[in-house]
């Protein structure tokens, strides 16, 4: 496999992971995670997690935008 194919295949995971994880908070029955929208707000009430989630999507737009 390439690196390239590598990488978009982790993209791809990540992002079906997180659908799996949003679908499972968004159960009616059993316990359930947070939905994203709450979990990423509850991250940005902390500055240090405000500054990594900047950097982090910064990271993913570079490595979008970069080509």
């Amino acid at each position: 496999m390439t690196p390239f194919a590598v990488i978009a295949a982790g993209f791809v995971l990540t992002l079906a992971a997180m659908l799996a994880v949003e679908i499972a908070a968004r159960r009616r029955t059993g316990p359930r995670p947070r939905p994203m929208g709450e979990a990423l707000h509850a991250a940005l009430l902390h500055p240090i997690t405000r500054w990594l989630t900047l950097a982090g999507w910064l990271w993913l737009g570079f490595h979008f935008l970069a080509r």
